[in-house]
């Protein structure tokens, strides 16, 4: 029987779809994010958006969790920690200071002194620590939607997720699949039963256990936490999980019958169905991942995914803000065909002057193996947990 450790074995370490399923998810996402910021906001709910909107971003996340979780097998907590940091770090920094000293000044509706001087724009540089702030003062203040940068909403759950993986490679639970089996059973359980309570969580006095159980556990937001820990399952049992092209092919089936009919009647957004969907949801996107497909041409050159997130909504932004009529009637669709290849050549700018250097750097720095691991370990393949 192939198990889907047995086809990443096969494919020497890494799954040759990921780095098209990347590519898909990003393109997924910035659709989207189109007919928001466009002020297509109902679009996004019960739609053909309805998948894109939802499941996208959780895939990432599981995508990650699956990838990072062989990282975490081989690396020292430090090691992983600093590896996760090359990787997400720079092209942050890049886009939060281009945000605000190159789009903020010439789109600003307040005179330069004034709007250098906003406790706004000095607060905004705290994104890069993971402190979000998505508004720039007097930036797209005529736009639909007025944030910099919306896409920022989940730096704090990937920050978050690699301090509970480091915590679980600390405690020494990363060895135990079961544990950490059981663990993502009780977080999914948590986020049904928080989600379902509703109002009634949100109600009384705030308090930092309260907010942390909403944002972990209470809010659609918690799928990302659940999603990247149900792939840190896939990976550690990989070798007892079928791997079936037909069990892909009818769930990719599947996902497209939802994204045709949407979500009109919110029986997918009910927080029990996600107890179901969720993994689902992640064996399609590893079983997406260890597909041979084949490469996308003129994308062979780097990982342009992580940019394109990045960078295509403050780009957008600035195509309404210079361009406002132009998307606001029947034709609004059309920003993605602008606004794609716009954020596209900033993703690959960004992949070879900046990220690309800085993961060639971090092999001198980041990438120290457990002095633990035998010789064999050593020369197991490793791609898979390197290119997350």
């Amino acid at each position: 029987m192939k198990t889907i450790g047995s086809v990443l074995d096969e494919q020497n370490g890494f799954g040759q779809g990921f780095d098209f399923l990347r590519i898909f998810l990003a393109t997924g996402i910035i659709a989207s994010h189109t007919a928001q910021l466009s002020g297509h906001f109902d679009l996004t709910q019960g739609s053909v958006f309805w998948f894109a909107e939802n499941m996208l971003v959780p895939m990432f996340f599981a995508l990650s969790g699956f990838l990072v979780a062989g990282s975490s097998t081989r690396l020292s907590p430090r090691s992983f920690l600093l590896n996760r940091m090359a990787r997400i770090v720079p092209a942050l920094a890049v886009d939060i200071v281009f945000a605000a000293l190159i789009i903020g000044p010439l789109v600003t509706t307040l005179p330069l002194a004034a709007y250098f001087s906003d406790p706004m724009f000095h607060s905004y540089f705290l994104n890069i620590v993971g402190s979000i702030h998505f508004d720039l003062p007097g930036v797209f203040q005529d736009n639909p939607s007025k944030n910099v940068n919306g896409a920022l909403w989940t730096v704090p759950f990937e920050i978050c997720c690699y301090v509970v993986l480091v915590g679980l490679m600390v405690s020494g639970a990363m060895k135990n699949a079961k544990w950490i089996t059981w663990l993502t059973f009780g977080v999914v359980i948590a986020g049904v039963t928080l989600r379902a309570m509703g109002p009634s969580l949100a109600s009384g006095e705030p308090s930092l256990l309260r907010v942390a159980a909403l944002n972990l556990f209470g809010q659609r937001s918690s799928l990302l936490l659940q999603s990247f820990l149900i792939g840190v399952c896939f990976y550690l049992h990989r070798y007892s999980i079928p791997f079936s092209s037909r069990a892909t092919l009818g769930l990719t089936g599947g996902v497209v019958l939802i994204g045709v009919l949407g979500d009109a009647h919110g029986v997918f957004s009910h927080p029990a169905a996600d107890a179901i969907l969720l993994p689902l949801v992640v064996f399609l996107t590893v079983s997406i991942g260890l597909s041979r497909l084949p490469p996308i041409p003129g994308f062979g050159g780097g990982d342009y995914s992580y940019g394109l997130y990045l960078y295509h909504v403050p780009f957008m932004q600035l195509l309404i803000h210079v361009f406002p009529n132009a998307w606001t009637g029947a034709w609004w669709w059309t920003l993605f065909f602008v606004g794609f290849p716009v954020s596209l050549a900033a993703a690959m700018i960004s992949w070879h002057a900046v990220e690309y250097p800085v993961l060639k750097l971090r092999k001198s720095f980041a990438i120290t193996h457990r002095p633990e691991e035998t010789l064999a370990s050593l020369h197991a393949p490793k791609a898979v947990g390197e290119t997350a």
